[in-house]
This record gives C-alpha cells, sequence and structure tokens, in this order.
C-alpha cells in the first residue's frame, strides 16, 4: 500500500507541484491543493495501478483538483471570507434596509405591465431558463431575451424612481434611505 504512494511521491512530486502551483499562483493554495491530490491519489490507489499511463493519469487527477479549487473559489461568497476581527453579523439598519428591499420588491415587480411582470416571475423569481420561457409562452429566443431585458430595465427604473440609493464603485448598494422606501411599498 505505501509503496505506491511512495512510488508516485519520487517520481513525480515535482512534476505534480509544478503543474498546480503554475496554475495557482498563492503558494499556501497550491501547497493544500497538492494535498488534496495526494490523498486523492491515496483513496484511488487501486484505479492508478490499473492505469494505463500513470502519468497522464495523475495529470489529469491533479488538473481536476486544481479545477475543484476555483469551483469552490467562485462560489464561495465574499461574506464567508471576512477577517476574523470583523463581525459577520448584519448591523439592526442593514438588516432593516434588507427587509424593506424584500418587502418592497413585490409590489415593484406587481406595478410592471403583465408580460414583462410574467417575464420577471418566471425568468428571475422562479429560476427559469429563457430558452424554457421562450417555450413556455410560445414566443422565439431573441422575444424572449428582448422582453426579459425589457422587463429588467423597466423594474431597476421603478426601483429607482422610487428609492434614494447610494452606489459603491462597483454598482452595489451601499444605502437606501427607508423613508422613501416605506412610501413605495403598497
Amino acid at each position: 500500500m505505501k509503496n505506491i504512494l511512495e512510488t508516485i511521491h519520487q517520481s513525480f512530486e515535482k512534476e505534480l507541484a509544478d503543474l498546480v502551483c503554475r496554475k495557482v499562483k498563492h503558494q499556501d493554495y497550491c501547497q493544500d491543493i497538492i494535498q488534496e491530490v495526494y490523498l486523492k491519489i491515496l483513496l484511488n490507489q487501486s484505479k492508478i495501478e490499473k492505469a494505463d499511463n500513470i502519468s497522464a493519469y495523475l495529470t489529469r487527477l491533479t488538473t481536476n483538483a486544481v479545477v475543484d479549487y476555483y469551483r469552490r473559489k467562485s462560489t464561495s461568497s465574499i461574506i464567508n471570507e471576512t477577517p476574523p476581527e470583523i463581525s459577520n453579523e448584519p448591523d439592526e439598519s442593514t438588516d432593516s434596509t434588507y427587509q424593506l428591499a424584500d418587502c418592497c420588491l413585490r409590489s415593484f415587480i406587481d406595478s410592471l405591465p403583465e408580460i414583462y411582470r410574467n417575464a420577471i416571475i418566471m425568468v428571475e423569481l422562479d429560476a427559469l431558463k429563457i430558452k424554457d420561457y421562450a417555450k413556455a409562452t410560445n414566443i422565439t429566443l431573441t422575444n424572449a431575451k428582448a422582453r426579459v431585458q425589457r422587463a429588467r430595465k423597466m423594474l431597476r427604473e421603478v426601483i429607482l424612481q422610487c428609492c434614494n440609493y447610494e452606489f459603491d464603485s462597483y454598482g452595489n448598494i451601499v444605502s437606501c434611505k427607508k423613508n422613501e422606501v416605506r412610501s413605495c411599498c403598497k
């Protein structure tokens, strides 16, 4: 059992480390991924022994580990990556702003004309693909894309007319005046 792991470590250590570190520039993450690769090697010893080309098998295994790293990285939220000295608990003003936005969103959507309201509800809230929305409403894909785009634009205009938002340099909402939001909600 140990022989194949030692053999792989001696024969392919540098090649696997170079492959990972070329794709992941951060040294600590590189080492973490290499550890995952060796764990996968340990768990898949029988498959590796049966492989026709061990080098190709290990290269694929390592590349998959790097892809998994980037998938995890892209799906992790910024909130989960905040430094420990910053609290993840929202303050009361932020929490109430989100509650106001949530309660008002439905009234904003309801204020849209029916075809655009249905487009937003089906695509954004029900998470239906635009292609499936086009089939369900019996329109072309091009028309469905245009309708959803118009609906998004109309919803944005309704929201921005009602509320006084401040945005950061990335386009994220930083603040919203509560009094104006309350007066818009039905």
